[in-house]
């Protein structure tokens, strides 16, 4: 069982500190490095959380690839992905 750390981010100029497990902590940083290339993007901040969520979602589906990193369907748990989401919303 891996230990529980604090993880400081900073998404869409929001200074966020989650716990995590130890070994998700790379995974959950290079999350936040995607989710903040993907909010760069939109211009509805009003929605730019929402729709951003739907980006990356769709392209977890559909098996494609980002700049930043490449996510597949295999390797990512789209339940992961979305329970992250929804704790910064």
């Amino acid at each position: 069982m891996s230990n529980i750390v604090k993880v400081s981010l900073r998404i869409s100029g929001r200074d966020l500190t989650l716990a995590c497990p130890e070994n998700e902590k790379d995974q959950l940083i290079k999350s936040a490095k995607l989710l903040n290339a993907e909010l760069e993007n939109i211009k509805d901040k009003n929605n730019a959380l929402i729709i951003a969520g739907l980006g990356l979602a769709n392209k977890v589906l559909n098996g494609k690839s980002s700049s930043e990193s490449s996510i597949s369907s295999e390797s990512v748990d789209l339940q992961i992905l979305i329970d992250k989401i929804d704790s910064i919303l």
